[in-house]
């Protein structure tokens, strides 16, 4: 059966506008970049006429965040979004770049192309003292890294170190560790020793210790080795997922692992 093609109108008045928006492709328009365009075009309209046309015409799509829609070009031949699951991020950070969230754990992971399956759910880190918005519909995870996020596609997202770190330090947080074999020996692969060390400097001997452990068992003798060298001689002992499921110990670091496949 043929996929129905809805024609959407484009009246004179707004013709510019449209233009404007399919010369640029944002996936995110904010009442700020239709000012803009009206400013540039030299119309008389008001950016909130604008975008209550271009939602009603199927131009522009509602989003949560408030005063940003998803702009549906006419490649679309219809107004449908494009399933990006990070729209109401960048919507977000269209209007707020500055804001202390990044792509994190699983999520970072599928970002940087170290897994096969993506989270059911999209994870965001972000730091303490800020709140992740309802409008963004992922699970939030308070954690304050210290590298630099990478831009991918527009998007803030953890690097490698991180979020080996970021496991040994929230390892309830990190997901997927059944099938670890996938993206975990992948993401220590792709790390630099030095941003590891930088990441994990000062951190507690229960993150260093998991650390150290994860990146043997990932087969980064390198990051293994310089991560003991940062611990003490005497070691307390901890735990890789709950302490009732003491199933592999490892004496080097004292851990107990319960949660990396065998």
């Amino acid at each position: 059966m043929a996929t129905e093609t809805k024609t959407r109108s484009v009246p004179t008045r707004l013709a510019s506008v449209v233009e404007a928006l399919e010369l640029r492709q944002p996936s995110v328009v904010t009442r700020a970049t239709l000012s803009e365009i009206l400013r540039e075009a030299d119309a008389t309209l008001t950016s909130e006429t604008v975008a209550e046309r271009l939602v009603r015409l199927g131009w522009l799509l509602p989003l949560r965040t408030r005063d940003a829609w998803e702009f549906a070009p006419g490649a679309r031949a219809g107004s449908f979004s494009g399933g990006d699951p990070w729209i109401e991020l960048r919507a977000l950070l269209t209007h707020d770049p500055a804001a202390p969230v990044a792509v994190a754990f699983d999520s970072a992971v599928w970002e940087l192309g170290h897994a096969t399956h993506q989270p059911t759910r999209p994870v965001l880190a972000h730091r303490r003292g800020w709140r992740l918005p309802p409008s963004l519909d992922a699970r939030g995870v308070t954690f304050d890294w210290r590298l630099p996020t990478r831009q991918l596609r527009g998007l803030p997202v953890w690097t490698e170190a991180t979020i080996v770190v970021a496991a040994a330090e929230r390892p309830g947080a990190q997901g997927n560790w059944a099938n670890a074999d996938d993206w975990l020996r992948e993401t220590f692969r792709a790390a630099d020793l030095g941003a590891v060390i930088t990441e994990a400097r000062g951190r507690s001997i229960s993150t260093l210790a998991r650390l150290g452990y994860l990146a043997e068992w990932a087969r980064r003798d390198d990051v293994a080795d310089a991560i003991e060298a940062e611990l003490p001689s005497r070691l307390p002992v901890t735990f890789l997922g709950p302490r009732e499921r003491r199933q592999q110990w490892r004496g080097r670091w004292h851990v107990y692992d319960a949660l990396l496949p065998r």
